[in-house]
């Protein structure tokens, strides 16, 4: 028996290596088969046709490490040119395939979510993104910081606040998030206002002790505690919040104008309001506090400070149009302070200056701007395509 098994030893290993080379070959020819087919689709990409490229990828019969890698690249692209129905269509046909690995399904799975929100989608965003985080655990091949902070763009537009809190709280605790304690306090102002709109004033109380928990500085919370004064007719005590707020941030003027002049003209506190707006110009040279402090001496009344702000200002600094322009119209109106002639010579100067910064001449090929014409643009490297801005 054992001399029949040592003869047969060679017939079962050729038989052996026989299968082994028959089962290579056709191994061999499938992924020559599969190349061609991926190849196929190369091309039809590069002839920029999409559709085409996109229903061999889809129709393409195996995926592995390789090609799983591809085809999200491709849906990435697609969705970055804006054309998302494509890029859904290849990240459902990578999700639907049963052989796909843990790591590459994750990955297939959050581009999904981000088609969604591209699509405008919102609710189908935000379930895959949730799906993604129900075991957490098992988010190990993409960012877990990603995904939370993914939820919280999708309830900053959705305007649900508390879920863009908790959002928030998940992203900082999942990684690098350094203006998360900034963008919470935000969230819970903007709570604050949806109560103070509603009367609720207790629960503005609770939410100003938890802006202040997050975030004390805050230059939002100042003007929110302005705006509990005024909604409550205490409007000196308003005017005094909403200018320590602008001292702060000069920037917040312009958005609480509005409520400043409104306060002042309730208690009869213009000319301190404009004294105060004076003294803070004086130190910022904002502007914007310029403009407003000229729209409020037209408006009400004026001083002679006013008049020798605007003497040194028109001469000396460059103004936007806004400010130019308000105050020509002051002097217009205010003849008695600044006469017609040395208020015309006064805007005339105020006007070169401004122009002095204004580049004359403009690149119709690429827009690069510049202040004397040149035959060829410094930016495009065109020629002959310098034109008056």
């Amino acid at each position: 028996m054992v001399e029949i098994l040592l003869l047969l030893l060679p017939f079962a290993f050729f038989a052996g290596w026989r299968a082994s080379r028959r089962k290579l070959i056709r191994t061999q020819r499938k992924q020559q088969q599969l190349s061609g087919h991926f190849v196929k689709g190369v091309n039809f990409l590069l002839s920029e046709e999409p559709d085409k490229a996109l229903e061999v990828f889809l129709n393409y019969p195996d995926i592995d490490e390789y090609t799983a890698e591809t085809f999200q690249l491709l849906g990435d692209s697609f969705r970055n040119r804006g054309e998302v129905e494509r890029a859904l269509r290849v990240h459902q046909n990578l999700i639907a395939r049963t052989n796909l690995k843990p790591q590459q399904k994750q990955k297939a799975m959050f581009s999904l979510g981000e088609d969604f929100y591209a699509a405008g989608m919102l609710d189908r965003a935000e379930g895959v993104f949730q799906e993604l985080l129900v075991n957490t655990s098992s988010i190990k091949y993409i960012s877990k910081a990603d995904v939370c902070n993914s939820l919280r763009t999708i309830y900053e537009q959705t305007q649900e606040w508390q879920k863009a809190i908790d959002a928030t709280d998940c992203y900082k605790k999942s990684g690098s998030a350094p203006n998360s304690k900034n963008l919470i306090a935000h969230y819970f102002c903007e709570l604050a206002d949806e109560a103070l709109h509603q009367g609720k004033l207790n629960d503005v109380d609770v939410l100003i002790s938890k802006i202040k928990s997050v975030y004390k500085q805050s230059t939002r919370l100042m003007t929110l505690h302005g705006d509990i004064e005024y909604h409550q007719k205490n409007y000196k005590l308003a005017l005094k919040k909403y200018l320590f707020a602008i001292k702060q941030d000069s920037r917040l003027l312009s958005m609480l104008f509005n409520k400043i002049e409104q306060s002042a003209v309730k208690i009869n506190e213009m000319p301190a309001l404009q004294k105060d707006l004076l003294v803070l110009y004086k130190k910022q040279k904002n502007k914007t506090i310029f403009e407003k402090i000229i729209v409020l001496a037209k408006e009400y009344q004026s001083s002679k400070a006013v008049d020798e702000l605007i003497e040194s200002e028109l001469s000396t600094e460059k103004l936007n149009i806004e400010a130019i322009y308000n105050t020509s119209e002051y002097i217009k109106s205010h003849s008695e302070h600044i006469d017609a002639e040395k208020g015309l010579l006064l805007v005339n100067l105020s006007l070169e200056n401004y122009l002095k910064g204004i580049p004359s001449f403009r690149c119709e090929h690429c827009g690069y701007k510049m202040h004397d014409y040149l035959w060829r643009c410094p930016a495009c490297q065109e020629w002959d395509t310098i034109d008056h801005a």
